[in-house]
């Protein structure tokens, strides 16, 4: 489900990685479309809890099955793509 490496990404997307041991995946969500933006993820003002449940979201992933998800937060395009060992890509356009 993921990318590999012979696959590129796309123009004007930027890739961050997630680790669901180490991180909510709701809470990197946010933090990648920060830094995008170029602001703190403080500063954003859209809530994800509008687009997506948050817990519905980490939920998806939970399983080990892995998967891929995309929806639209705060006028950026995110997809995110888990593999079955928890690792996975979040890609913000």
């Amino acid at each position: 489900m993921g990318r590999t490496s012979s696959e590129p990404v796309r123009t004007g997307t930027t890739e961050f990685l997630y680790d669901s041991s180490r991180h909510s995946l709701g809470v990197r969500v946010v933090e990648a479309v920060g830094n995008v933006a170029g602001v703190d993820e403080t500063e954003i003002t859209a809530s994800l809890n509008a687009v997506v449940d948050p817990e519905a979201l980490n939920a998806l992933f939970e399983d080990g099955a892995g998967g891929e998800v995309r929806f639209t937060f705060d006028g950026y395009r995110i997809t995110v793509t888990v593999s079955e060992d928890g690792t996975g890509h979040i890609y913000v356009e």
